[in-house]
């Protein structure tokens, strides 16, 4: 009977934390960025939820001014085995779509960029566009009439990036910035055998190209 109670409360937590979260977007209207709201999933892993994206997310502040940038709260460090992480995608994508929709209905004027490094540039595409990858559970693609509001994507060490398509970087148009650097395990090559340096340096090497790519995308789309 103390089982059956004890998982009837931690069920209920759950549901409140689901529920906390999924709403969280919701802001007044004085709260909504002037310049750019950033929605960003950092890899996964242990700690806060911007990690060493928080470098971005400062200079997104300190550079746009009137923006605001979040930490997604996705499940990043309970991530165990490969059975783990497909549910974590699947609900990172899921909460992302919810946050981006809630942040919208709030702030209707307020352009939005989201950002995934590693596992979290994963759910970052899928939930824009959908679960395209094999075996991975089932997102249904962000609505087109969201095209206008979220500005920029940019992924780090993507782990389905494919070469050749328009939206890596070298031949961006379509808002959309994929970093994959050559030695990275992840997105392109176990080599050389450095310990993953490449999937590593993303933040130091292109977190300006990312905020001066923002700021271009803002500044072309308008307020």
């Amino acid at each position: 009977m103390y089982d059956v109670i004890v998982k009837i409360i931690w069920t209920l937590l759950a549901v409140i934390l689901v529920l906390i979260q999924t709403h969280a977007q919701s802001v007044s209207e004085d709260e909504c960025a002037t310049g750019v709201h950033a929605i960003i999933a950092r890899g996964q892993g242990g700690g806060d939820d911007l990690n060493v994206l928080s470098t971005l997310s400062d200079l997104i502040l300190k550079q746009i001014p009137g923006s605001t940038t979040l930490g997604l709260p996705y499940d990043h460090g309970n991530v165990l085995t490969d059975w783990d992480k497909l549910h974590t995608v699947h609900d990172g994508a899921v909460l992302m779509q919810q946050f981006v929709q809630e942040y919208s209905e709030s702030c209707p004027q307020t352009k939005i960029v989201v950002v995934g490094y590693s596992m979290g540039a994963v759910l970052m595409m899928d939930s824009l566009c959908g679960t395209s990858e094999v075996g991975f559970f089932f997102v249904a693609p962000l609505s087109p009439s969201y095209n206008s509001i979220i500005i920029a994507a940019i992924a780090y060490g993507d782990i389905t990036y494919i070469p050749g398509m328009p939206w890596n970087v070298g031949n961006c148009t379509l808002g959309i910035g994929s970093y994959c650097d050559y030695g990275d395990d992840q997105c392109c090559s176990p080599y050389p055998e450095d310990g993953n340096l490449a999937h590593h340096g993303y933040v130091s090497k292109y977190n300006q190209d990312v905020v001066d790519f923002i700021k271009h995308r803002l500044a072309m789309i308008g307020r």
